[in-house]
């Protein structure tokens, strides 16, 4: 799960796109969620092929976690993405090919 991943997700006003960067640390799960609004911190856990990870935005001045809640099979992942535990809808995400991470 550790490294980049190229997610999508679908919400009321049509599905947006997301970068992940995951680090694991046993069954801990942090991050970056790369917006086009902003990057924000995002925390987790990963078990066994399970995850689990969410972040908090800033939506029209009001606070919003968006929790994601899915499967990992190989370089791909996806499942049920709900927003502050109500609405819900559908995410999923490839891993970043290797060739396009940025050089230092």
């Amino acid at each position: 799960v550790e490294g980049e991943w190229n997610a999508t997700f679908n919400t009321p006003g049509g599905p947006l796109p997301l970068g992940l960067i995951f680090k694991v640390d046993g069954e801990k799960l942090t991050g970056t969620a790369k917006r086009s609004r902003g990057d924000v911190a995002l925390t987790g856990t990963v078990k066994g092929d399970d995850i689990t990870f969410s972040y908090t935005i800033d939506y029209n001045g009001d606070p919003v976690t968006l929790t994601f809640t899915g499967k990992v099979k190989g370089d791909e992942m996806g499942g049920t993405v709900t927003f502050n535990g109500q609405a819900e809808d559908d995410w999923s995400a490839k891993r970043a090919s290797p060739a396009a991470k940025p050089k230092k």
